[in-house]
């Protein structure tokens, strides 16, 4: 296994703050880029988010902990149940769905939501909260973080909506 040298997302979000836009969108690149790789592979990570990507030093982005992620090739019924954390987890996830690329597009939607605004698009306590909430769509970007870029808030926003299926 890889050592990788650097340091996660969300550590350089509590030292920094919110990153720039053009930075979250070279990150988003590099982890859509990532995801294609475990997607083509069969399989599915479930835990998308912050504390589970790394910077490196050279500035390389790492997909790390794979310790949820399962195979869905052939339809194997492992991809059910809750496993992530929350706040990351697709609706469709929560509900207990199979996992799919598609859940793990929603956590990568969150993960740039918080790059961006330093805060989630969701505010919910508990488990069902979480689930009402998503039930409508995020606050929005533009709201969140005026002045960032309309394709990219489009993006986030599409892979966050209810509907996005």
């Amino acid at each position: 296994m890889e050592h990788v040298h650097g340091r996660t997302l969300e550590d350089w979000l509590a030292e920094r703050g919110p990153f720039a836009s053009h930075e979250a969108i070279l990150i988003g690149i590099d982890l859509c880029r990532a995801l294609a790789a475990v997607h083509a592979a069969g399989l599915v990570h479930r835990d998308v988010k912050t504390r589970n990507v790394v910077r490196e030093h050279t500035g390389r982005i790492v997909l790390m902990d794979f310790g949820a992620g399962v195979d869905v090739r052939a339809g194997r019924s492992e991809a059910r149940g809750v496993a992530g954390t929350p706040i990351y987890l697709a609706p469709e996830v929560l509900r207990g769905m199979p996992a799919s690329p598609q859940s793990d597009l929603y956590g990568l939607g969150v993960l740039l939501y918080r790059l961006v605004t330093r805060s989630y698009p969701f505010s919910a306590g508990t488990l069902e909260e979480l689930r009402e909430a998503q039930r409508i769509a995020p606050r929005p970007l533009k709201d969140a973080r005026p002045g960032l870029p309309a394709p990219f808030r489009r993006v986030v926003e599409r892979w966050l909506a209810p509907d996005r299926a």
